[in-house]
């Protein structure tokens, strides 16, 4: 009995020389834990967990408790069905604990080098509908993102050149079975389009070379509209400048797990100051809108309505009062 109170007396005067050893090996363990081969095992996990319907690879795993616990990534590839395949320099996930434990999904996802820029993505609950539906508040910041990078991306017709920027707030169910509402601001700097061809439904169209210092475009989704409060294209330095605004049907719909656009009629005001060097240059393309010009001291003003029931029809034009 001596020798046992002995020791209990020696690790009640020594206790937190004990919680510092205890401290020091978890500290350890964890420093000193391989996560960077972890990349095979959470890669067969996240196949698994989604049916193979995403492929994850990276190349190395760092996981951080303070001073806010996070998951970064390097080197990161993701691929899905029905989605593009996704690069990332680095990827940092930064889950809220506290809504962990309540089973609501909140966070932040930082990507570095994402399309040659950067962008985050915050996640936390919003508010309500009117009809009771929990929706998500979330928050997008992305920074001169590479529009080559996101034309090969999506796969579009035409080559572009140009930084992307976008400051965005939405509050939506990410069930979509009711449409979000989104708050956006865009800009383009440096936009370039090289002459070439773009196929519509009225057939091919020839386009010319086109440069503009920025693009700025302020506006909302609401009730399953996308309304461009305003546009401003260009700068009075190009050989196209103006501005743009009106609205379009865009509803959100959730088909095959994934969300999905689907664009309706669209109603546009559009009223454009284009300088005689580029007039002489794109005299074709401009042919369709000579209606709708008036002649200025180096150039000539284009102003025009532009409506239609969907994209895939030629749109109806008519002069800007």
């Amino acid at each position: 009995m001596d020798y046992i109170k002995k020791f209990l007396t020696f690790l009640k005067v020594h206790k937190w020389k004990w919680v510092g050893i205890l401290a020091s090996t978890v500290m350890f363990a964890f420093w000193l834990f391989p996560f960077s081969d972890l990349s095979d095992f959470v890669s067969t996990q996240v196949s698994k967990l989604s049916n193979n319907q995403i492929y994850l690879q990276f190349d190395n795993l760092r996981i951080s408790l303070f001073p806010q616990a996070g998951v970064a990534l390097s080197n990161v590839h993701v691929e899905g069905q029905g989605l593009p395949a996704l690069k990332a320099q680095e990827l940092i996930i930064t889950p809220s604990i506290w809504s962990l434990i309540n089973q609501k999904p909140a966070g932040t996802i930082n990507a570095q080098q994402f399309l040659n820029g950067q962008v985050e993505v915050s996640l936390k609950p919003g508010t309500k509908t009117e009809n009771g539906t929990a929706r998500q508040k979330i928050s997008i910041s992305a920074q001169k993102l590479s529009l080559a990078e996101l034309r090969g991306l999506l796969d579009l017709p035409l080559s572009m050149k140009g930084n992307l920027s976008l400051e965005s707030q939405a509050q939506a169910d990410l069930t979509f079975q009711e449409q979000p509402d989104v708050d956006f601001q865009l800009k383009v700097e440096k936009f370039e389009l090289p002459a070439g061809n773009l196929q519509t439904a009225m057939g091919p169209i020839s386009l010319p070379e086109l440069k503009l210092a920025q693009v700025d475009l302020k506006g909302r989704l609401a009730a399953g509209k996308l309304i461009i409060e305003q546009g401003v294209i260009g700068q009075d330095k190009d050989e196209v400048h103006g501005t743009l605004k009106g609205d379009m049907l865009l509803s959100i719909n959730a088909r095959g797990g994934s969300p999905a656009p689907d664009f309706g009629g669209y109603n546009f005001e559009v009223s454009l100051n284009i300088k005689k060097s580029f007039q002489d240059r794109a005299a074709l393309f401009l042919s369709c809108i000579d209606n709708y010009k008036t002649p200025t001291a180096d150039g000539a003003l284009y102003s025009f309505k532009l409506t239609g029931s969907n994209l895939m029809a030629p749109p109806s034009m008519s002069a800007l009062k």
